[in-house]
């Protein structure tokens, strides 16, 4: 009978049917349960999954002030401060937070842009990216001069190729919490507007940069320093002072000028053709009774005139006349009041051929006066032609700088210095809008304007920093050496698959790190090694980078016998240099079933081996390699280093219960096989953490000496020993340990080493007096036996470099009798 009928079977048992409502309701609850929990898993994998650029609204280019700003805005917009009804709030700013930080540091943002939110599982810290600021906060602080265009904000991506250039910086180093900064932020931002085109000024935000600012010696906030000189700033911080001593740093020079060698100044070989500004200052007659103070009325003070010779400066010489004190010449030269004159050149200021100007700021003078420099030649397609065959066959040794262009002209003014500062070189513009064919086999698109210079030889090189023209001559300057050769689809294939050996550079004009990468790779480059060194814009050429695989920017890799070796984390040019070198001559060993079986699993007693198990499309495990390359070099041959890819070798990691990547694995001293081996768990995967690790399973010259045996071995012994008393959970002490091992080695015969754990014997340490740690005790030996020693010892300096050679002074070798020579 159906039972919703209400049938006698219902009428028997009543409560069957409240039962089995009960099971369907509770299995209805269960299932609704299990798909709400699916549900939000989906919704987690589909959140985190989301990518971190559309999250922030962003380019995959965009600069590390980009990234900022458009978090500001979603910030102020998302902030759960501001959406109190909405119960997902803190989960949605979690997200965008997340992806903040993750793209701010040029490390993780190349890691996530290689292997996404899989190259982030490992990383340490990621605590902070659930953590946030109030919505004042993002308000007030957050970005101090981000919309402040005349401030430079610097961060680790471009403060060392900034500052450590040819301009001077001036650079605010801050904190977002400290009400000092902000009590100084409308001065510099005053300031900053002060010294437009005379000094370079700048802001690191400590609180998201702290790693560079402790680079820096930042201890305090803010502190003012000036780069390249690399110095602090402690003088007043008024604004006129500041003022004033950015003036004393520019060495820009304004020329005194007087009758008396007004020739002999812009007549000389150095002035007479360069164009010249000179500010006339005063009546030549002034009334009866005139006092000087209202006869140099309306002159530009000494100031000004410094400020306008910094901007102009190597460009155009700036003078000045005191036309009281120089009455005869301002007559002939018919100056009858304070006036400012542009000369085209110093043959020219006797003449009439000049240019009068109202006294005005320095940077109004300054832009008036260059924009009546002349223009840089337009260059036909002939003549560029031309030009690239002369310097390729070696009939001209004159380097050209061309400027590439569509159209319009957009920095006249700055291309108008180039021929001031790179006088040994044709500058010139070329207009890619009538002469498309040239300008595509150079690759340039619309990806215009740009400047190229071509070198001795045929070779070119594209500048990709900023258009002004300090850095255009800059990069000018350095690349005339320069052995970068520039790759695309024609060039590429031809010299680097063909068994030669080449460090190629994958890159993104637009690309920060990349920018970064450049200036290191061109002093790579000019090492001289028997290396070929590219780079490859895949803004451009992006088939040709998709079909190597190029996923990230900037991704470097080298080329040997047409091996590619991906460079993970290397980024200055002694970097690249080592790496290069690793790859040459490989530390490393890759390893392969048949090595690993026989050089790993039937080693020799006295061999031991450090094996790295990696995926190559772990995260982690490429963040390794380069720690693991120092790793071998720091070990030095005392133990062997290799790696196995667990991708290509999958049975044989199998074998080993191999389950994550990375897993370090060490195969100790003394044991045959597998026994003994040891996985690394450490926190830290870098070379310092994993050697004071494996220290632990190299053989020791170092006795251990404990309260059993301290008063018998030591105190009452006449040989000397010198004991290294530390704690085992004290990092020091361990980062101390591989050092104490070199002293026991280079002292080996002369003096007997020994350690003694403090917290097993904690009474000896007192009596010796020991307080702190790791601490380093001489116990020089006595001269009966039986009789004993002071607990207290000889306190000695612990580092290796002046203990061994001082033990060595002190004590002559055991085979013979000891002298003690205090």
């Amino acid at each position: 009978m159906d039972a919703s009928t209400g049938g006698p079977f219902l009428k028997r048992c009543g409560s069957c049917h409240s039962m089995q409502r009960s099971r369907v309701q509770r299995s209805w609850v269960k299932t609704t349960l299990i798909a709400l929990a699916l549900l939000s898993l989906l919704t987690v994998i589909s959140s985190a999954s989301q990518d971190y650029y559309e999250l922030l609204g962003i380019e995959r280019d965009a600069s590390n002030k980009d990234i900022r700003r458009a978090f500001k805005k979603l910030a102020l917009k998302m902030h759960p401060d501001k959406n109190l009804d909405d119960p997902k709030a803190h989960d949605k700013f979690v997200e965008i937070n997340r992806a903040y930080e993750v793209l701010k540091d040029d490390d993780l943002r190349k890691k996530y842009d290689r292997f996404g939110e899989e190259g982030l599982k490992d990383q340490q810290g990621q605590g902070r990216w659930n953590r946030y600021e109030s919505w004042q906060y993002y308000k007030t602080e957050f970005g101090l001069y981000d919309e402040d265009p005349e401030v430079v904000t610097l961060s680790k991506t471009d403060f060392e190729q900034s500052v450590f250039g040819e301009d001077i910086w001036f650079v605010n180093f801050y904190s977002p919490r400290c009400h000092h900064c902000h009590d100084l932020a409308p001065i510099w931002r005053e300031f900053a507007k002060e010294m437009e085109g005379v000094i370079r000024i700048g802001a690191v935000n400590c609180h998201d940069d702290n790693p560079l600012c402790t680079a820096q010696g930042i201890r305090f906030f803010p502190t003012l320093k000036i780069y390249p000189q690399n110095e602090e700033f402690t003088g007043n911080r008024k604004l006129q002072d500041l003022i004033k001593h950015a003036l004393w740093l520019v060495k820009a020079e304004v020329h005194s000028i007087w009758t008396g060698n007004f020739k002999t100044i812009l007549l000389s070989e150095k002035h007479k053709d360069q164009p010249w500004v000179i500010s006339y200052c005063g009546a030549p007659e002034g009334n009866e009774g005139e006092s000087t103070d209202l006869a140099h009325a309306g002159c530009l003070d000494l100031e000004d005139r410094t400020k306008l010779a910094a901007i102009l400066n190597k460009v155009v010489n700036v003078g000045a006349v005191d036309c009281v004190a120089s009455s005869k010449l301002c007559k002939k030269l018919n100056i009858d009041d304070s006036i400012i004159k542009y000369y085209p050149s110093g043959k020219k200021a006797l003449s009439s051929s000049s240019r009068t100007f109202e006294l005005d700021e320095p940077k109004s003078i300054a832009a008036e006066v260059l924009k009546l420099l002349p223009d840089i030649s337009t260059l036909s397609g002939e003549e560029l032609k031309s030009g690239r065959d002369d310097l390729k066959t070696g009939k001209s040794d004159e380097v050209m700088l061309v400027y590439f262009m569509s159209g319009k002209e957009e920095h006249e003014i700055e291309l108008r210095k180039l021929p001031y500062l790179l006088k040994h070189m044709t500058v010139g513009k070329f207009n890619c809008t009538q002469h498309q064919d040239v300008c595509q086999t150079l690759y340039l698109g619309t990806n215009l304007p740009k400047v190229a210079l071509f070198r001795k030889g045929g070779a070119h090189e594209f500048h990709h920093g900023r258009l002004f023209a300090q850095d255009i001559a800059a990069f000018a300057r350095q690349g005339v050496d320069s052995r970068l050769h520039i790759l695309g689809p024609e060039s590429f294939p031809e010299p680097v698959m063909t068994g030669q050996l080449w460090f190629v550079d994958f890159f993104s004009p637009h690309c920060p790190p990349c920018k970064q990468m450049l200036p290191q790779l061109r002093k790579a480059a000019a090492r001289r090694l028997d290396v070929n060194f590219g780079t490859v814009d895949c803004t451009v050429h992006n088939t040709l980078c998709t079909r190597h695989n190029i996923r990230s920017y900037p991704t470097t890799v080298m080329y040997n016998d047409s091996k590619p070796h991906m460079n993970m984390g290397y980024k200055t040019a002694d970097e690249i240099v080592d790496f290069i070198q690793d790859t040459l001559h490989p530390t490393v060993v890759d390893l392969n079933p048949d090595s690993f079986q026989n050089l790993v699993i039937n080693r020799d007693q006295k061999d031991m081996w450090l094996v790295d198990f990696y995926a190559p499309w772990c995260g982690p495990c490429q963040a390794l390699l380069p720690e693991w390359r120092k790793l071998a070099k720091r070990l030095n041959g005392t133990a062997s280093v290799g790696t196995i890819d667990c991708v290509t070798h999958a049975n044989l990691c199998n074998q080993q219960g191999v389950r994550n990547y990375p897993t370090i694995r060490a195969f100790p001293f003394g044991k045959t096989g597998n026994t003994g081996r040891s996985d690394y768990n450490g926190w830290f995967r870098d070379s310092n953490s994993i050697f004071f690790w494996a220290h632990n399973f190299l053989p020791s010259l170092v006795e251990t000496i404990d309260r059993s045996n301290f008063r018998d071995k030591v105190l009452r012994s006449t040989e000397p020993w010198v004991i290294d008393f530390h704690m085992p959970h004290c990092m020091p002490c361990q980062q101390y340990k591989p050092e104490f091992e070199q002293v026991a080695k280079g002292v080996e015969g002369y003096v007997r080493a020994g350690k003694l754990d403090c917290t097993q014997n904690q009474n000896i340490c007192q009596q010796a007096s020991i307080n702190f740690f790791p601490s380093v005790r001489l116990y020089k030996g006595t001269h009966k036996v039986g009789h004993s020693q002071n607990w207290f010892g000889e306190q000695v300096d612990k580092t290796a470099s002046n203990l061994i050679p001082l033990l060595k002074k002190r004590f002559t070798q055991r085979s013979k009798n000891i002298k003690d020579e205090l």
